[in-house]
């Protein structure tokens, strides 16, 4: 059972990593980008081997960088990453 949770702990850091810092790079270079494009293709990148059970770590995640006023995040990043997030769980992709 830790294992498991260890192993969507893992899984969760790197997707939100690897969105983080994507995201950041569009921004540093004001590139436009879709994000629900960008989640999904982190999402299925085989390297993070995220699973449903693994989203609302990644949310909690998420929601603490949000909190960081050096972070960054732009209002509508928020937004749109926390419904993509509520999407993906409850199914309806």
């Amino acid at each position: 059972m830790m294992n498991e949770e260890v192993k969507s702990t893992n899984n969760a850091i790197d997707f939100v990593v690897q969105v983080s810092e994507m995201i950041a790079a569009y921004n540093e270079r004001n590139m436009m980008f879709e994000i629900d494009k960008l989640l999904e293709e982190a999402y299925s990148n085989e390297y993070n081997d995220m699973k449903k059970e693994d989203l609302g770590r990644a949310l909690d995640i998420f929601e603490e960088d949000f909190s960081d006023p050096d972070a960054g995040w732009e209002n509508w990043e928020c937004v749109a990453i926390r419904r993509w997030i509520e999407n993906k769980a409850l199914g309806s992709e």
